[in-house]
């Protein structure tokens, strides 16, 4: 699909042109001549001449921001020569809006994230609820009469919405300078404007002037306001869970496409605007009547192609609708008088705290008491229910895990940690080895900012194996009928910012954020069941190798046992995790196991040494015909891998795991200086080819969120704009013009040209 959407682009975009230029030029024109008239008729005064100017105010409006700001500041026309003021940054938008604002909550904020419930914050433009996704909160119980309040204030109150959501998508506090500053300036300029100079300049009868600016603006504003509303709330329209790092072009398409709605004008209502328009705006070739709805009534094509023409827009949707038809989406259209009783049902009806299975169905809730009496509570305490049960759709990326257990091993030196599956990972399945990402909050003490300073708040995401696959995690569930649970144990680690976290403060019935599904590093894949295996671990490293052990052991069976070797190496007796299951699957499945602590022990079964040649030697002669696993800190890998090596064993039998950053292969400094430019912060940085860009941006003090630091967690992934990567340039042979790809991992990308990150 995304390729017949890009086909369809290029070719629309290569049409733009001159006519598209004069259109909008002629535009503009007509909204002069329209405001020149509203002007007019305030100076005539005569209850029909305020009744015109206040629909031509509305009118006026309704044009701004629709084919003129809105489209203009998208850059429909800046590629075009000679675009003069309709160029993106110089166009004078006469619409009570920060630019600045705008282009961050709209551009960045709204819509790379359509519809994705916690990160496009124009769904209900932060305040209403209007849609049953949403999360309730207190005041949404008296949002009708709340929408009605502000309405009475739109064009004043319109600077400080777009703030507020623009201010969340940047994270700044609300009482700041950059969130009321430039709205309060805004607001202060339309208002003497309406107010003072214009009902004074009018003659010797200014109220009638101050009456129609006042409702011209609460219309045209409120106008706005609904036609915005509606192409994204309420009725078939779906909501997103965060698809992370991992949605395809594919399903970005098809989430625009679903999430966008195309209203359908009235004709009865364009028959009164255009008589008023003839009777009293005297205009050669008058455009059509579209142009006050340009870029919203072809809302499913601006989302596809936001920087094409409204004009563009209009005469490319028969072909958007028929590829919608051919990958079997929905088109959403719907008779504009029609929003009016759906978006009027929907605000009323989603003023009490019903999520989308339960929306038009309240019995559904009230039969479980103790869930509606947890969200009332949330919501006028304000704080997010973590499982969000208003969403009907399953998480897989930052999805919250509830602990159903968490108990303290090896002398409290780690916790033992069983978790939930999130709603919807019910058919989710891993083999053994695999491990799952999380993600923590923790304070920020300038962990790779590089400034010396701290910022307040950092998300780290660390990975821990999961101790059983998922067919033995079933099995071991007491409920066989379920899926069964998620099972880590994080070690405590001295100075470690979240196992110390972790290990203080998971308690059953909190929750983990999972930054995704079960992943594999693909080294740890099984052997053919009854092959021989060595198998070997230090301190935690037995997670994943224990989860190999219950799958060798489970494919045994019953037969005559399995030829495992297990060697596990510790400080000291207290710091052995799963001790009594390592005998007990060892004793039943015929397992060999040697237990080595550094410091003497007087227990018997344990022996005192490190893993050595003459340990290798002694114990598993045969070590080199063995599939051997490897989990343990990377010295000891690497002096293991040697070892083996030597005794003669194939390196493809050698199979390690480590969550411990590897040094990254880093070029040699050729004199090559390259400039990394973060988009939504307008900061740039200079460096050389062998820096990393996740370094780049902790020069910038920009925060990422990082794990692992070698592109498998995936919580560093990053939008880049434009430029190449080293990565890149590699895998097209060297040309630095290579395709490049829209998402990186910038922990281990570093550049090989001029590159801009969404960041």
């Amino acid at each position: 699909m995304a390729a017949a959407v890009e086909e369809l682009y290029a070719r629309a975009k290569a049409e733009v042109g001159q006519e598209d230029l004069d259109h909008i030029r002629h535009v503009t024109a007509y909204g002069r001549a329209i405001d020149a008239r509203r002007r007019e008729l305030l100076r005539e005064g005569g209850p029909r001449a305020i009744r015109r100017a206040t629909a031509l105010e509305m009118m006026y409006r309704l044009m701004q921001f629709s084919e003129l700001g809105h489209n203009i500041v998208h850059g429909s026309y800046d590629h075009l020569p000679g675009n003069g003021e309709y160029h993106s940054d110089r166009y004078d938008w006469d619409f009570n809006v920060d630019v600045d604002h705008w282009k961050t909550m709209h551009h960045a904020g709204h819509h790379p994230n359509t519809n994705i419930v916690g990160k496009d914050h124009d769904l209900g433009y932060s305040v209403f609820r209007g849609s049953a996704g949403q999360d309730w909160y207190g005041h949404h119980l008296g949002q009708v009469a709340l929408i009605s309040a502000l309405a009475a204030l739109a064009p004043v109150a319109a600077p400080f919405f777009l703030a507020n959501i623009a201010r969340k998508v940047e994270h700044h506090p609300f009482l700041s300078a950059y969130t009321l500053r430039s709205p309060a300036r805004i607001a202060r300029r339309d208002a003497r404007r309406r107010f003072v100079d214009e009902p004074f300049r009018s003659g010797w009868k200014p109220l009638p002037t101050l009456v129609a600016n006042y409702f011209g603006g609460v219309a045209g504003y409120m106008s706005v306001l609904f036609l915005v509303l509606i192409e994204h709330h309420a009725g078939e329209l779906e909501l997103f869970t965060d698809p992370g790092p991992d949605e395809t072009a594919d399903q970005y398409c098809e989430r625009q496409i679903r999430a966008t709605r195309n209203f359908l004008p009235s004709a009865q209502m364009d028959e009164a605007l255009t008589r008023i328009l003839e009777e009293e705006v005297p205009f050669d070739n008058r455009p059509d009547l579209r142009i006050f709805y340009g870029g919203l009534d072809t809302h499913v094509e601006h989302h596809l192609f936001p920087d094409l023409p409204p004009s563009m827009q209009r005469k490319i949707a028969p072909e958007v609708r028929a590829l919608a038809a051919r990958f079997g989406l929905p088109y959403h259209e719907t008779p504009l008088l029609e929003t009016v009783p759906l978006i009027a049902k929907t605000l009323t009806g989603l003023s009490v705290p019903f999520g989308e299975r339960e929306f038009g169905r309240p019995a559904e809730l009230l039969r479980d008491p103790s869930s509606l009496v947890r969200r009332v509570i949330s919501g006028f305490t304000y704080r997010p229910l973590p499982e969000s049960p208003y969403l009907d759709k399953p998480r897989f990326h930052n999805a919250p895990a509830r602990v159903l257990s968490a108990t303290p091993v090896a002398g409290g030196h780690a916790i033992s940690v069983r978790l939930a599956r999130p709603r919807g990972w019910e058919d989710v399945e891993w083999e053994a080895g695999a491990y799952i990402s999380v993600r923590v909050e923790v304070d920020d003490d300038d962990h790779g900012t590089g400034t010396g300073t701290s910022t307040g708040r950092a998300e780290l995401v660390r990975q821990y194996s999961l101790v059983r696959d998922s067919i033995d995690s079933r099995l071991d569930d007491s409920r066989l009928d379920g899926p069964g649970p998620l099972e880590i144990c994080v070690k405590r680690v001295n100075g470690g910012r979240v196992s110390t976290r972790l290990n203080d403060t998971l308690k059953p019935g909190r929750h983990v954020t999972l930054v995704g599904v079960p992943q594999s590093s693909g080294d740890f894949a099984m052997p053919e069941p009854g092959a021989p295996s060595l198998l070997i671990a230090g301190g935690v490293g037995i997670t994943p190798i224990i989860s190999l052990l219950r799958r060798i052991a489970r494919d045994a069976g019953a037969s005559a046992g399995v030829d495992a070797t297990l060697l596990y190496f510790n400080r000291d007796e207290r710091s052995i995790i799963y001790e009594a299951e390592l005998r007990r699957l060892a004793r039943d499945s015929g397992a060999t196991l040697h237990l080595f602590t550094d410091t003497p022990s007087g227990r018997d079964g344990l022996t005192t040494g490190r893993l050595d040649p003459k340990v290798l030697r002694s114990l598993v002669p045969d070590a080199a015909d063995r599939e051997t696993y490897v989990c343990a800190p990377a010295a000891v890998i690497d002096l293991a891998r040697g070892w083996l090596r030597d005794l003669g064993q194939p390196a493809e039998r050698f199979h390690a795991e480590s969550f411990t950053a590897p040094e990254l292969e880093r070029p040699a400094d050729d004199g090559s200086r390259y400039t990394v430019h973060f988009r939504r912060t307008g900061a740039s940085v200079e460096i050389d080819g062998a820096t990393t860009l996740l370094e780049a941006a902790g020069r910038a003090g920009i925060s990422v969120p990082t794990g692992c630091e070698r592109g498998l967690c995936k919580a560093c992934v990053t939008g880049k704009l434009s430029g190449t990567t080293s990565t890149e340039a590699r895998a097209a042979g060297g040309a630095t013009g290579a395709e490049v790809r829209e998402r990186i991992t910038v922990c281990t990308a570093m550049p090989c040209s001029d590159i801009e990150l969404d960041l």
